[in-house]
């Protein structure tokens, strides 16, 4: 049986756990001196790799100006980034980056083949950064009804040249670049994609998912695609809708694959892992509220919960987190 304790290794890189720090923007932190990110993002992420957790992703990074070396792949950036990744590995996380391709108003079909080569040429050059910052690997964001989301999608997505058709066309623009980040990087690089399983039909996912696979995708984090799924689960499970799709896709695939979605509890965890669901599970929420979530749920300690806001107050102003306030008193 698998516990939440045993280590897993890919690409040669050893992860200690199956608890996984999920990309969670933290809409109220600032940088330092005009940039984005700062000291307040390396104390968030250090704190939850000595909390534990086995594989922290870093939120959500617009690939957009990694060319250039400006946005948030500027000097400033690029230095607090890099001291997040020496933080986490000091407390033997492994550590990656998420690069978020386009966003919800950017149509796949009104991009240009040259402006979608531009993008490929950004997300190889945020790759190669993230390696050169000491980042264990990258996750392209194909979720959530971005850009690239919508770029799986039949409905969506009516280009008629080589990235519109099948499906082996729509995930082209990141298939075809695959090989040139494994000759730039390490050959321990991580390269992972998130994903739904309904694109808009379960058969689609699980395509995909077998697509990218075959590319040489090492991981494969399971959300949603346009929408969170509402499908009921089988009586017995524990977790919800959209954690069940990852499990659904585990059965399907060689490579690992991770479990998000109102993941909260010791018994949950432990239930995705130790029935062989799937591979990982990550927090999201859950180590918000707790730094040491990982630790405490491994340790057979309780959690600080989550209280569960309708808002999560972390959009707004994550002083006033009613989870964190009850850890201060």
């Amino acid at each position: 049986m698998t516990k939440l304790q045993n280590s897993i290794t890919i690409r040669g890189n050893i992860i200690k756990n199956r608890i996984v720090m999920a990309p969670m923007v933290t809409f109220s932190f600032h940088g330092d001196n005009g940039s984005f990110y700062g000291n307040q993002h390396i104390a968030h992420y250090t704190e939850r790799a000595k909390g534990g957790a086995g594989l922290i992703y870093i939120q959500a990074t617009s690939i957009l100006g990694a060319t250039t070396s400006t946005e948030k792949w500027s000097d400033d950036n690029t230095k607090a980034l890099a001291q997040i990744a020496v933080n986490c590995h000091q407390y033997g996380a492994t550590v990656i980056m998420q690069l978020s391709c386009g966003n919800s108003k950017m149509e796949i079909n009104e991009l240009s083949i040259s402006e979608l080569h531009t993008l490929q040429e950004e997300m190889k050059n945020a790759a190669f950064k993230a390696s050169e910052m000491g980042f264990d690997g990258v996750e392209y964001h194909f979720a959530h009804g971005f850009t690239f989301c919508k770029s799986l999608y039949a409905s969506s997505n009516h280009r008629l040249d080589q990235y519109g058709g099948n499906m082996v066309n729509r995930t082209r623009i990141v298939t075809e670049i695959l090989p040139e980040i494994r000759n730039k990087t390490n050959e321990k690089f991580i390269i992972g994609i998130r994903m739904g399983e309904y694109l808009p039909e379960s058969t689609d996912g699980i395509e995909v998912a077998k697509i990218f696979e075959n590319a040489g995708i090492d991981l494969l984090n399971i959300s949603f695609g346009m929408s969170p799924p509402l499908q009921p689960v089988p009586e017995g499970y524990l977790c919800s809708s959209m954690s069940y799709s990852a499990c659904k896709i585990k059965k399907e695939v060689h490579i690992p694959v991770i479990a998000v979605g109102e993941i909260r509890s010791e018994e949950q965890a432990k239930f995705l892992i130790e029935n062989d669901y799937v591979d990982f599970v990550a927090i999201g929420r859950g180590m918000l509220a707790d730094p040491s979530f990982a630790n405490h749920i491994m340790d057979g300690e309780p959690v600080n919960k989550c209280y569960g806001c309708e808002r999560c107050l972390w959009f707004t102003d994550h002083l006033k987190c009613p989870a964190l306030l009850s850890i201060k008193k």
